[in-house]
């Protein structure tokens, strides 16, 4: 008898289970985003993105998980964290006046919870000690993640320069 109490509680245990499973795929479907809602939206976040960066503070790391992953010319793969990207840009930022000079509009391919945005960019760095100019230009490629609390974050990112 005990031993059936078991296998009964077992079996509702398991049902129960199954049975939420189930809600959360009907869950998730309902909650599907199209394309071009997806287009429009990740649109929307690389504009600010943009916005942020342009003020040239650290506001604009917000826009990454806080695990990322970067390839950068010359590099191998990196698995880097929001803190590594604040402590890069704090060396950029000590030693360079950076300005955005252009960046073109993005190209985005939606897919569900996951997109990728690439869009070109034209920015200088200025020395602050001697006031050469390293020119920046390129293509930015970005793979945003639709996060738990439903908002988007860079999950991964790549530039090549021209």
């Amino acid at each position: 008898m005990k031993n059936l109490k078991l296998q009964l509680c077992l079996i509702t245990l398991i049902a129960s289970f199954l049975i939420g499973c189930e809600n959360d795929k009907k869950n998730e479907i309902a909650t599907k985003t199209s394309d071009p809602e997806l287009t429009t939206l990740i649109t929307k976040q690389v504009d600010s993105l943009y916005s942020v960066y342009e003020r040239f503070d650290y506001d604009w790391i917000e826009f990454y998980a806080d695990n990322y992953t970067a390839i950068y010319p010359d590099s191998p793969i990196q698995h880097l964290t929001k803190d590594s990207l604040i402590a890069q840009w704090e060396r950029i930022y000590t030693k360079y006046d950076v300005q955005l000079i252009h960046r073109g509009r993005p190209t985005i391919i939606p897919s569900e919870d996951m997109a990728i945005s690439y869009n070109t960019f034209n920015e200088i760095f200025i020395n602050k000690e001697n006031s050469d100019t390293i020119k920046n230009v390129g293509t930015y490629i970005i793979n945003w993640k639709r996060q738990p609390d439903n908002s988007w974050k860079i999950v991964f990112e790549t530039l090549q320069n021209h």
